[in-house]
């Protein structure tokens, strides 16, 4: 069995496929994987909200005026993410975008924004003021903007994984920044320790036609007083969340889904997230502010903590 792989950077992480495959079939492998790239890159040409030219950030500057023609995969995410808002009750929010900007400039700058800036950011967060019509898309109040950070991902790495499976390539794993799916082969995936550095596991999970994703409070944050400040903003409040997670790990069989739903569950807390966990009949390890580890039945057997038979 030999090994292929390419990285490449878009939607604002390193991006790695690696293909396994048997000899003889180099160009092919080699094509697909170019195929890939070109084909994520045009989605960080479409999706970024830092290209001026990308048809996210027209939809923001038109925001409250007019309608954006758009193409279909922007239309495709943009209608799946509203569905999933509604799904969640708004915990997962594309259209939390200028409150995402006012915390990243926060962290650059290490300073809480005030209050009264935080509410008013906080008003201009409402899924249901996303207006898709006609293969175009808008925001019915001026200054609402999207940002599809917490889902872009997913939806490029399940579109990574469909190109692979066109091309008959069955073994692979697809790394998008920590969106991960594991295709073939059983696979054995880190679960990052969130009190230690990167790279460093608080344990493994085997998974195999599946797609893992995690979202943690380490993952970006800042200090303020003592008190830490982390990037996953609860939209009801406008402030980090505080629902005594501070990592979720979910499992099942779509990185969009997976990457949405690890947003949601870690905003819900333990309860409320396992509901919704089932719901899409996703398993999830859960780490709470205390460090203990939560998982659900379909993993009890499957996770295998440091301490437990795993070499670190």
């Amino acid at each position: 069995m030999k090994k292929m792989q390419k990285t490449f950077f878009a939607l604002g992480t390193a991006n790695t496929v690696s293909v396994f495959y048997d000899e003889g079939r180099e160009i092919q492998i080699n094509n697909t994987l170019n195929k890939i790239k070109s084909r994520i890159l045009m989605f960080d040409d479409m999706f970024s909200v830092f290209k001026k030219d990308s048809e996210i950030s027209k939809i923001n500057s038109a925001a409250g005026k007019s309608l954006v023609q758009i193409c279909p995969q922007t239309y495709e995410i943009i209608k799946k993410s509203v569905e999933f808002s509604k799904k969640t009750n708004g915990a997962f929010d594309i259209s939390a975008g200028s409150l995402s900007r006012l915390w990243k400039n926060a962290a650059k700058t290490k300073k809480v924004p005030d209050m009264d800036e935080i509410k008013r950011h906080a008003g201009l967060t409402n899924y249901k003021d996303i207006i898709l019509k006609d293969n175009k898309a808008g925001l019915r109040r001026a200054g609402q903007e999207l940002d599809l950070g917490g889902i872009a991902k997913g939806y490029a790495a399940d579109e990574a994984k469909r190109i692979l499976k066109e091309e008959n390539i069955t073994n692979a794993i697809i790394n998008f920044g920590g969106t991960i799916i594991a295709m073939g082969d059983e696979k054995q995936i880190g679960i990052q320790n969130p009190d230690a550095k990167t790279g460093t596991y608080i344990g493994t999970v085997i998974i195999q036609n599946k797609a893992v994703v995690t979202s943690g409070l380490y993952e970006r944050f800042f200090i303020n007083n003592g008190n830490l400040y982390h990037h996953i903003i609860d939209t009801k409040t406008g402030m980090p969340s505080k629902s005594g997670l501070i990592s979720v790990t979910v499992i099942g069989n779509s990185a969009f889904e997976m990457d949405a739903l690890a947003t949601s569950v870690f905003i819900m807390g333990l309860k409320e997230g396992i509901k919704l966990v089932d719901a899409f009949h996703a398993e999830v390890v859960f780490i709470d502010e205390n460090g203990d580890v939560f998982l659900t039945r379909g993993l009890e057997n499957n996770f295998l903590k440091y301490g437990d038979g795993v070499n670190e």
